[in-house]
């Protein structure tokens, strides 16, 4: 019973927050669960499938809970308002592009959310650079390179723990294999970045942030302990939810006795996300995280598993595989792939989705063809996951835009970690192949 309660819930809350992305999961959903019914007989029957797939999901709709959460906490201890200030201290105008991608991909990857980079870090670097007139469109395209650098590789990441369940790998495993596989792409990102740079004229930046940024947070060194206690115990390979749950509690002190704040209901502030006074004049730089940030993540994560496991046994998935066939080499099962996630994610215009969809469909695959687990988890991450903000009506780059007020269409040819990174793996596994 309280399971179907869960789909209910997770229905009724993708029209509450009238979300057009969860009302047409919701409607599709509603749509092949009543096809189904007559398929398997009996309404109960197509339930207990439903379900059987959403039952996959809690652990990973549990992770997105503690990762909003664990984001809003770092706020409350001046964690995220301190990156801020010191990746902004160190920025030089004529070396903008390449500090951007740099300081966006630390950011990501240790606070695991692209979205989160975006909106602040993100908002942060936009606003500068269009105080010193430089091209907002590479600036952007390099924050969203650097967001998704940590969106897909950190351990911390939402999706790269949705890979890690679906795949039933390690978590810490792929991260090592994902940084691997990025270093190339990654030194290459940089240096085209740098190139695009390398006629910049230095310019002061003129801006209040850093004085605001000081007078409203508490930001010497103490502020970093939560963000090193989990970065140690991710190194450590220390289980991920108590690790940020840990870091939660350790923000929690960090705020209530060095931060200044005038509200201390932080049990609201991790549910509902941080924010400033509506008059501070920091309001929509600083704020953000909190548990029902993830909402939207968590309801396409219930409905999603829910809806491929009945799709899954309507047979129309083990048709997709079956089309495909035997595949021996490396680089044509990365291709199709590929191939898989860039349809998967321009029908669905989600990335989760397409994550999912295309785990499903491959999986078998991967195993009828002698592939491990661990190569399917890293080419979906290597694909899925970077790929889907390259479709322009795919929310993975939709949302992002609309934080910066700036065209999908514009961002994404300048996003160039996102081509880079597939397609050096596909170049590396041929050449795996010729030796």
């Amino acid at each position: 019973m309280i399971h179907t309660i869960f789909i209910i819930i997770a229905i009724l809350y993708s029209f509450k927050v009238q979300s057009i992305l969860l009302i047409i999961l919701s409607l599709i959903f509603l749509g092949i669960f009543i096809f189904s019914v007559k398929k398997f007989k009996t309404l109960k029957n197509t339930l207990d499938i439903a379900i059987t797939g959403t039952k996959k999901s809690y652990l990973l709709v549990f992770i997105f809970a503690l990762l909003g959460a664990l984001s809003a906490s770092w706020f409350i201890s001046g964690t995220i308002p301190a990156l801020i200030y010191y990746g902004i201290k160190i920025i030089n105008p004529n070396y903008f592009y390449v500090f951007s991608f740099l300081i966006t991909s630390l950011f990501s990857f240790l606070i695991g959310s692209s979205f989160g980079t975006v909106g602040t870090i993100g908002l942060v670097m936009v606003s500068l650079a269009r105080g010193v007139g430089l091209d907002i469109y590479i600036v952007a395209g390099s924050i969203i390179s650097g967001a998704y650098f940590g969106d897909r590789g950190s351990p911390m990441s939402s999706s790269a723990n949705f890979v890690s369940i679906l795949t039933e790998t390690e978590i810490y495993s792929n991260v090592k294999g994902m940084f691997k596989a990025s270093i190339l792409p990654y030194l290459i990102t940089l240096s085209l970045y740098f190139y695009l740079g390398r006629n910049i004229e230095s310019k002061f930046i003129e801006n209040n942030i850093l004085t605001l940024l000081n007078q409203n947070f508490y930001l010497d060194f103490l502020v970093f302990i939560p963000m090193i206690y989990l970065v140690i115990m991710c190194l450590l390979k220390k289980n991920i939810r108590h690790t940020i749950l840990v870091s939660i509690f350790l923000s929690l002190i960090i705020g209530w006795f060095l931060q200044n704040y005038e509200d201390r209901n932080f049990i609201k502030v991790l549910i509902y996300g941080f924010k400033l006074p509506i008059e501070n004049e920091l309001y929509n730089v600083i704020r953000g995280g909190g548990i029902f940030s993830m909402g939207t993540a968590m309801v396409m994560a219930l409905l999603s598993c829910g809806l491929v496991n009945i799709v899954d046994k309507l047979g129309i998935l083990k048709l997709v595989s079956e089309k495909i066939g035997v595949v021996k080499s490396e680089w044509k099962i990365y291709l199709y792939t590929i191939v898989v996630a860039i349809l998967t994610a321009a029908i669905s215009c989600s990335q989760s989705t397409s994550i999912l969809l295309t785990s499903q469909i491959m999986k078998k695959i991967y195993k009828k063809n002698g592939f491990t687990k661990e190569l399917l988890a890293l080419d979906i991450e290597n694909s899925s996951v970077v790929l889907s903000s390259l479709i322009p009506w795919n929310i993975a780059i939709t949302v992002p835009a609309l934080m910066l007020d700036i065209s999908a269409v514009k961002i994404i040819p300048y996003s160039l970690y996102l081509f880079i990174l597939p397609m050096i793996v596909m170049i590396l596994k041929i050449k795996k192949l010729s030796q």
